[in-house]
């Protein structure tokens, strides 16, 4: 019996154009998406209320809508549904400042900003508007509405790329595990968690973007921090350490020499100075500029750049990737040997290459931080 969706919510920031985020019980999908269809099909005055959205421009708006099927259980809360929007940040974003890094231009939503649901939606029977969060609850008329989007984000398509299939397929198993089967084991609730730190630190600096300081620099640079001690928290063992963290990163698979060498000088403390690996000795920097920055230490703009003049917060998302990608695993790759052997066929290699090429994305990356800046790159 095919499910039966209805809209939560709407997003008139992003234009979903990939079918990639959708599972049975929920889905963000944009208008040339069945599942849209339905829900416009199943709620009165939807598409009034969506034809009201233009952008700050006059521009009209194909506004996103996040959906839910009749085989959730319930209404979602809205932990299941921040938790389920974490994950397609981590999915769209995390890619996209990758690649402005190595590609040294916007490719995509670069803020989760852009993914923020609208605060006004019409109610299921179609007769008026409601809003309600911390700050607003409220009711209104539908002929008065005008819907806009941000203006502090662009509007921006969502493709296929940098989408990926494979890594919201994962996130998904755990957000459905938690938040429909029920079970609450501490590996989830970890990386779901983790992911909400990572989201919070790739919002906007302030809240237009236009009166940022290296001050909104230690509170960003201090989410990301979060985010990764949160990642490696061993549960009610134990605690987490800024050496749980670089073990983790140690862990990592590094494809290239450069990542693998440990000949990155990183300051312990104490007079103690230690080579590391790159990602180790980048992680070092954040964590020290964390702890200086909210003990109220003293804390320098120049303090935020590396020695090539890089910015520090460049480099977060890349790492924080790949040790969600070496926590995770990957039960669907395919290796080399396995084509050798018969076992796989290179058609099927092929698109592990392509799943897994964000390695390659993280790794140039990592590359810019030490690596002699052009004109071009400042």
């Amino acid at each position: 019996m095919a499910l039966k969706w209805t809209a939560l919510g709407v997003l008139p920031n992003i234009n979903m154009m990939s079918d990639v985020f959708a599972g049975e019980h929920m889905a963000l999908v944009g208008f040339q998406d069945d599942r849209f269809l339905d829900a416009l099909a199943n709620g009165p005055n939807l598409q009034t209320f969506l034809s009201k959205f233009e952008g700050n421009h006059g521009q009209r708006l194909r506004p996103s809508l996040l959906v839910r099927s009749d085989a959730y259980p319930d209404r979602p809360n809205s932990e299941a549904i921040s938790s389920f929007m974490d994950i397609v940040v981590a999915c769209v974003v995390l890619d996209a400042r990758v690649r402005a890094v190595t590609w040294r231009r916007n490719v995509g939503p670069f803020h989760t900003d852009a993914f923020e649901i609208y605060p006004w939606m019409i109610d299921p029977q179609g007769k008026r508007l409601v809003a309600g969060n911390a700050a607003l609850w409220a009711i209104h008329e539908l002929d008065k509405f005008r819907g806009a989007a941000s203006a502090a984000v662009p509007v921006q398509d969502v493709g296929n790329e940098p989408a990926h299939p494979r890594f919201f397929k994962q996130l998904l198993a755990l957000w459905k595990s938690r938040f429909i089967d029920g079970h609450n084991d501490w590996t989830s609730r970890a990386i779901l968690r983790s992911l909400k730190m990572a989201a919070s630190a790739m919002r906007l600096s302030s809240p237009t973007g236009s009166t940022e300081s290296f001050y909104d620099y230690g509170r960003v640079l201090s989410l990301w921090v979060s985010a990764f001690e949160i990642l490696v928290h061993p549960g009610a063992t134990g605690k987490a350490t800024r050496q749980r963290v670089l073990d983790l990163l140690k862990s990592i698979p590094w494809q290239s020499e450069m990542a693998r060498e440990e000949t990155h000088s990183a300051d312990f403390g104490g007079g103690k100075t230690f080579d590391l690996r790159l990602a180790n000795a980048l992680y070092m920097k954040m964590n020290d500029l964390r702890n200086n920055f909210l003990h109220g230490n003293a804390v320098e703009p120049e303090d935020f750049r590396l020695k090539n003049g890089t910015l520090i917060l460049s480099f977060p998302a890349a790492i924080f990737r790949m040790a969600l990608a070496t926590i995770l695993g990957d039960p669907d790759g395919v290796t080399s040997e396995q084509v050798i052997a018969g076992e796989k066929t290179r058609e099927e290699y092929g698109k592990h290459l392509q799943a897994t090429r964000f390695r390659n994305d993280c790794e140039e990356c990592l590359l810019a931080a030490v690596k002699p800046q052009t004109p071009d790159d400042e």
